[in-house]
């Protein structure tokens, strides 16, 4: 019985619950009875199963004396139906391969000793990496009640975002257009601020031929007041959340929540909303990962806060010059203030290159 081959088809199950189950994390579960899956099953959001329920359902009296290949440790509660770990105990499984313990507080370690003593073989560790890269944004939110930030910018080879009319559609090439309109799918959020909706009237929505899914959040981060009722993030295709600094006056709230938009006042911070509390409150709203599509205003304003965990930048082969706009609109001051990074893959994308990068 080979657990890494077993463990890749669970990865993959895991991966097709990413961006639609928050808060609970992306698992992905497979009985194996013999040589023959037996059941499958991934993370459904609530109050559908969890990953394990799933997969044992579908095995049904096969289960008995069956292993259980999973992403995550088993939960030992459930606020909606009963624990994994006893769904394991009822099934009669003789073994159980795990990737990865549950970051949860409440369940770290605590599904293992359940389940081990009631005399189940438990393997864990199986592919432990990838597990742990599919359920860093839960991770995150779990232990810091924030979301996971990644930080998408596209640009010329010289750093502009845009020409000096303004112009910027498109950079980058269709490829790596395809890639953010997959970016998306997988996150909980797509986070903007006022200036980008006012100038290009985005709809914020992934949009990839023959997949359908769960669209993300649309969040605006508008300190004053300037987002239009009659921008198309106000349109059905997806749900939109303005968060608004504190003050701006109740009629253009008002207008906002009429065009069926949630709306959070937030406080101010460098003259802009505080962008730490903009984050506690998607946390608060279980919203685990968050795609930050920003111009260079709110970018730089990320960056400088340090509340980028991840940096995704696509390259394309043009040089634009001039006082045309980059990727940040503010920056340090000296060299030695420079924002690090550590750059963790490279790659093309069709012309354009892909870097991917964490601060250091």
């Amino acid at each position: 019985m080979d657990d890494a081959a077993y463990m890749r088809r669970a990865l993959e199950l895991a991966r097709r619950a990413e961006g639609s189950v928050s808060p609970r994390p992306p698992v992905g579960a497979l009985v194996v009875a013999g040589d023959e899956v037996a059941g499958e099953g991934f993370t459904k959001p609530v109050p559908g199963p969890h990953a394990e329920a799933e997969a044992l359902e579908a095995a049904g009296s096969r289960a008995r004396g069956a292993t259980l290949y999973v992403t995550l440790e088993p939960c030992t509660r459930s606020s909606v139906s009963v624990s994994c770990a006893d769904r394991i105990l009822d099934s009669g499984l003789r073994r159980v391969v795990a990737a990865t313990r549950d970051p949860n507080p409440d369940v770290n370690g605590r599904g293992f000793r359940a389940i081990r003593r009631a005399g189940i073989d438990v393997r864990t560790g199986v592919l432990r990496a990838p597990a742990r890269a599919l359920i860093e944004p839960f991770a995150k939110w779990i232990t810091s009640a924030r979301p996971f930030v990644t930080l998408k910018l596209a640009m010329s080879l010289d750093g502009k975002v845009a020409a000096p009319d303004g112009s910027s559609r498109w950079i980058t090439g269709e490829l790596a257009r395809a890639e953010v309109h997959d970016l998306r799918r997988r996150v909980d959020a797509i986070v903007v601020g006022a200036g980008t909706v006012e100038a290009d009237d985005p709809l914020l929505t992934f949009r990839l031929s023959g997949i359908e899914g769960t669209q993300p959040l649309r969040v605006v981060i508008d300190s004053s007041g300037r987002t239009r009722p009659g921008a198309r993030i106000f349109d059905d295709s997806a749900p939109t959340l303005v968060l608004g600094a504190f003050d701006i006056p109740g009629h253009v709230t008002e207008a906002w929540t009429r065009h069926r938009a949630a709306v959070a006042a937030l406080p101010r911070a460098d003259g802009g909303v505080d962008l730490a509390a903009a984050l506690g409150e998607l946390g608060r709203r279980g919203v685990c990962h968050v795609l930050v599509e920003a111009g260079p205003t709110l970018a730089g304003s990320f960056a400088d806060a340090g509340l980028v965990d991840r940096y995704i930048f696509y390259i394309a082969p043009k040089l634009i010059g001039g006082d045309a706009p980059g990727v940040f609109a503010t920056g340090v001051k000296t060299l030695a203030d420079a924002w690090e990074l550590d750059v963790t893959n490279t790659r093309r994308v069709g012309a354009d290159i892909r870097v991917d990068a964490r601060p250091r």
